[in-house]
């Protein structure tokens, strides 16, 4: 009995040593080194006992594999948590700290790939709901990169476009009342119900309140073929992704930096919980504005010019192109560095006079807002809808929060100790200890 219950301790050391059955000598290994325990005090033959202990295991092997499809891929690859820590080992030079994060954060090959076969699972369903509807999908963020805020601030958006017709004709027959907003919301909850339904996908958060409705779901880690369930963010006829992303490939094409820059505040913003609309705060297009502001008016030339001289802004918003500022082409100082930008932009707003301000990218001037709101904490033009405020959502809360961020990005940028700190994951209560 001795030698059995000294197998039965080995054979729990060596579950927990184990790699691969970690979690399962964690919890339930627990209980598998009990009935294991058990069924040796039983009367039983030699080889009952064996095929005791064997069935008893598989049975937990299998529970444990049915609960945890990835670990098979985590067990392969014992270095794939570290990798994924946020923020990660950084060199501690500013400006090798900044290039190592753009490269973690820009959207590679296999995050494009995984977006592609989203995309064609989520029109392969709706298909059959809306005939005639298309599916374009955008991704903003390296999908692996991390886990901080990644459900509330998915990088994947998808967006349905069906024709008001057709939402009228298969939603609306029974109530001829419904608006269009109100057939969008209820379309995005027949492709949602149908990716759950058949797909795997899981509910996670409605956000039917602003401007544009949407859904954020989990897709199965199977589909995307990351290693994870991957968040996104899905909506019906949505022109705000499109809009973003026009603008980021636009930025993009006029000067690399303006890119990185909005992919840096973006996730600085994201890290930080400071991104998250649905709570009072700014949207990441909401940043990318701030961005392209701060580029357009910082410099003595400035980085970018004004929205009007975008030609796919002019494509989107219909109006006549405008003229770039002398110099824009060719600015001269187009030898600042992304990092330098980054602290840059962080003192910028946090001097910036929000009150008396407004950020205005169409012309890329400063000047005073045209927004009667008196109740408005911040004023940020909309480029698609000149006359639309869209800081009135920010909440004051929300905003001292925002304010008190970029204050503290703008000390740590001056203490120049390193971008890591910039980007820690923020937590409730963590600033004050």
């Amino acid at each position: 009995m001795q030698t059995r219950l000294s197998m039965t301790l080995a054979a729990r050391d060596w579950l927990r040593s184990h790699a691969t059955l970690n979690m399962m000598a964690t919890h339930r290994g627990v209980g598998l080194l009990f009935v294991v325990t058990a069924l040796m005090f039983l009367p039983l033959e030699f080889t009952q006992l064996a095929f005791a202990v064997a069935g008893a295991c598989a049975y937990t092997f299998l529970q444990h594999a049915s609960e945890h499809p990835n670990w098979w891929a985590q067990a392969e690859d014992p270095k794939k948590k570290a990798a994924q820590a946020w923020p990660p080992a950084l060199p501690g030079s500013w400006e090798a700290d900044v290039q190592q994060l753009l490269g973690q954060i820009t959207p590679s090959g296999q995050s494009e790939a995984a977006l592609a076969r989203l995309v064609e699972v989520v029109r392969a369903t709706v298909q059959p709901l809306f005939p005639n509807a298309d599916v374009c999908g955008f991704v903003s963020g390296e999908l692996g990169a991390s886990r901080a805020f990644r459900v509330a601030v998915p990088d994947i958006e998808l967006v349905v476009s069906v024709s008001p017709e057709q939402l009228r004709a298969l939603l609306g027959r029974q109530d001829r009342r419904l608006d269009c907003k109100q057939l969008e919301k209820a379309a995005i909850r027949a492709i949602a119900e149908a990716l759950v339904a058949h797909c795997g996908f899981k509910f996670r958060r409605s956000a039917f309140r602003g401007e544009e409705p949407k859904l954020t779901l989990l897709a199965p880690a199977a589909l995307a073929r990351l290693g994870d369930a991957i968040p996104l963010d899905i909506s019906v006829n949505a022109e705000t992704p499109l809009y973003n992303a026009a603008l980021m490939a636009e930025c993009a094409q006029l000067d690399a930096r303006s890119k990185q820059l909005i992919l840096l505040v973006r996730r600085w913003a994201k890290d930080r919980g400071i991104c998250h609309a649905a709570k009072g705060y700014l949207a990441p297009y909401h940043w990318s504005l701030l961005v392209i502001y701060f580029l357009q008016v910082h410099l003595k030339h400035g980085v970018l010019p004004p929205l009007k001289s975008f030609k796919s802004y002019c494509e989107l918003a219909k109006t006549p192109p405008g003229l770039s500022r002398p110099g824009n082409q060719a600015p001269l100082d187009s030898e600042v560095p992304t990092a330098k930008l980054l602290k840059d932009f962080m003192h910028f707003y946090r001097h910036f006079d929000w009150r008396n301000e407004m950020i205005n990218a169409i012309s890329g001037e400063r000047g005073r807002p045209i927004f009667e709101a008196q109740d408005a904490v911040l004023f940020l033009q909309d480029p698609f809808r000149p006359l639309c405020n869209l800081g009135s959502r920010c909440t004051e809360p929300s905003f001292q929060r925002i304010k008190e961020e970029l204050k503290r990005g703008s000390d740590l940028c001056s203490e120049n100790l390193g971008a890591a700190g910039l980007f820690e994951p923020w937590a409730p209560g963590a600033d004050e200890e």
